[in-house]
């Protein structure tokens, strides 16, 4: 073998050892960052509308959401009566709020999430041709403190100015809440 060929196969080996090093290490960063952390936190209270009666939303009328089933609650936060969940420890936390109500073109939905009586974050949507079930939600993190109380108020505003039904059970509207920080 030439002196050119030498210097190639050794520069090669160097190359693959330091591929395979990096390879590794980055195998291994990336386990430990898997089992270490998890992105996912699952919430620690979750309530819903689920009857066989019709929840209604009049036209140009915004109400508070008027929830009937506790999914879970893991620190007995949520008021049925009062439709409110109360901050227990101060920190961030994640609120996630849905309901898929009956829609036609145009027709305009907002849902809000009010701390102590004051919006905190707000989400309009409106439908387009040929809808019949439209999904409003939002989700945002927000640092509260302990004692806040959290409500959802939904609005809506159709041409016909009547109102729609929104589709019960935890799938199609709920309202949940998880401590991230």
């Amino acid at each position: 073998m030439s002196k050119g060929g030498i210097i190639l196969a050794g520069l090669s080996l160097i190359i693959a050892i330091a591929g395979v090093a990096v390879g590794a290490f980055s195998f291994i960063s990336l386990n430990n960052y898997i089992y270490e952390t998890s992105s996912y936190v699952p919430p620690m209270a979750k309530v819903y509308y689920d009857d066989v009666s019709a929840y209604s939303i009049p036209d140009q009328s915004s109400q508070t959401f008027n929830y009937n089933q506790i999914s879970y609650d893991n620190r007995d936060a949520f008021n049925l009566t009062s439709d409110s969940y109360t901050i227990h420890e101060p920190g961030f936390y994640q609120v996630t709020a849905q309901y898929s109500i009956e829609a036609y073109d145009r027709d305009f939905f907002m849902i809000q999430l009010l701390s102590n009586s004051i919006i905190v974050c707000s989400s309009s949507f409106t439908a387009s041709r040929d809808t019949n079930t439209f999904g409003v939600g939002l989700t945002n993190n927000f640092n509260f403190a302990e004692g806040d109380s959290l409500t959802i108020l939904i609005y809506q505003y159709n041409d016909a100015h009547t109102t729609r039904n929104i589709f019960p059970g935890g799938t199609h509207n709920f309202f949940a809440i998880a401590k991230i920080g």
